[in-house]
């Protein structure tokens, strides 16, 4: 394991979790790093690498860039998978910098981006943390890219949030990625002791966003950047794997964890939670979104009965639920693919009329 001079104490590491099947990507996410790391710059700046027991080349990736990272690369290796939470906390652990930087290994730091990290450093040195906005490609098919639904953003493309319960509410949707997140090394370790083995592992897949919580309750000073500084990948394995292709048990899962996270941390009936979660309905639960999880193939009746008592669950707080999302749940599959035929025959009919 490298090590940094103490005389050259960086101010950001970017902390990089990888695991089996991420060796191409995380050589695309280096070189990304590395072509930033110029002047002073590379001295301030430092790579940690925690991987979790690849076998798929990517130790000969970390070799090939370790020249060019001139001793400020440090890492790690778990000869076995021990899953994404200690993975996550090992890689910051790493670190000396004063900031992290939470890179996941299948994407991209802009061009430019750590230059325009340092400076926001630089000009507010007392931060706890830092979230960035994203661009989105598809690997697949790399001519579409996107932002993020403005639905889901803050409305001010840039600023300095002091109140938890501000950063709370415009922020949480956008903290359970964690490419976006940059924080106080001090302020996390101080957190991860705070909630302990047991609470971290509460948060189940989310843990960052339970030690995002408890860092912003205790010290509530967040940066939001609204510049895309993060390339965020789609199209490689990502968190859905362990769900398959089951839309319904991901959306499931994932509603299931923030849920909880955020309730613990605010209550279930707070102003907060519900802000929280009617931002994640907006998106992703509206009536639409709910006829495309029920439009998926394999798609059954006994699909549609854990769809509907499941986001019940969760979302029966908010009345534009009901209005809008629930009826749409209680219709049978069937009926929401016969009613997308004829919308398609419809629109077939005017197109040829109107030609």
């Amino acid at each position: 394991m490298d090590s940094v001079p103490p005389d050259t104490q960086p101010r950001l590491s970017i902390c990089i979790p990888t695991h089996d099947g991420r060796a191409f990507v995380l050589d695309r996410a280096l070189r990304g790093v590395v072509e930033q790391l110029t002047g002073d710059t590379q001295r301030r700046v430092q790579v940690c690498i925690s991987d979790n027991g690849s076998r798929d080349g990517t130790q000969e990736v970390i070799e090939r860039h370790r020249p060019a990272l001139a001793g400020r690369l440090v890492e790690h290796r778990y000869e076995d998978n021990l899953g994404f939470t200690t993975n996550l906390l090992k890689v910051v652990e790493l670190a000396s910098g004063d900031f992290c930087w939470l890179l996941g290994s299948d994407d991209e730091i802009a061009d430019g981006a750590i230059a325009a990290v340092l400076e926001i450093l630089d000009r507010n040195p007392d931060l706890c943390g830092i979230t960035l906005n994203r661009l989105n490609v598809n690997d697949l098919q790399p001519q579409i890219v996107w932002g993020d639904d403005p639905r889901v953003l803050p409305p001010a493309g840039t600023a300095l949030m002091t109140s938890a319960e501000q950063i709370f509410a415009e922020l949480a949707m956008l903290q359970d990625y964690i490419s976006t997140q940059i924080v106080y090394r001090d302020a996390w370790l101080a957190a991860t002791r705070e909630l302990g083995p047991a609470g971290i592992a509460a948060a189940g897949i989310f843990p960052h966003i339970a030690i995002l919580g408890a860092m912003i309750k205790r010290t509530p000073r967040w940066w939001w950047h609204g510049e895309q500084l993060i390339i965020h990948r789609l199209g490689v394995e990502a968190l859905d794997a362990p769900y398959g292709r089951d839309l319904v048990d991901y959306t499931l899962k994932v509603t299931a964890e923030r849920s909880r996270i955020w309730g613990d941390m605010f209550g279930k009936r707070s102003p907060v939670y519900k802000t929280a979660m009617r931002r994640i309905w907006r998106v992703q639960v509206h009536a639409l979104a709910v006829a495309h999880l029920k439009l998926q193939a394999g798609q059954s009746l006994r699909s549609d009965l854990r769809l509907l008592t499941g986001l019940v669950r969760f979302y029966w707080i908010l009345p534009e639920f009901w209005l809008r999302s629930f009826p749409v749940l209680l219709a049978p599959h069937q009926a929401i693919r016969l009613a997308g035929q004829v919308v398609l025959r419809v629109r077939r009919i005017r197109a040829a009329l109107a030609g």
